[in-house]
């Protein structure tokens, strides 16, 4: 489940590197960590990494940035 639950977040960080924020936004800056995870997953998981990314960024306006990629590097990037 957590490797769900990561791939969902790392597939909307990269769908929401490519979103706009807004200037009152606060987001955390991205670092070596984030990029090693991201790129750890979509070499591993192929096809099943764009699904899940695709399918998590056209669930709702700004759901890949919000729920994933401002979370997940909040986490690894401190």
């Amino acid at each position: 489940m957590r490797a769900a639950a990561t791939t969902i977040a790392v597939a909307l960080g990269i769908l929401g590197a490519a979103t706009p924020a807004s200037a009152s936004e606060t987001r955390p800056g991205g670092c070596a960590a984030f990029g090693d995870n991201v790129a750890t997953l979509a070499t591993t998981l192929g096809e099943d990494f764009g699904a899940t990314a695709s399918s998590v960024a056209s669930s709702a306006p700004g759901a890949f940035p919000t729920m994933v990629v401002h979370a997940e590097q909040a986490e690894l990037c401190g």
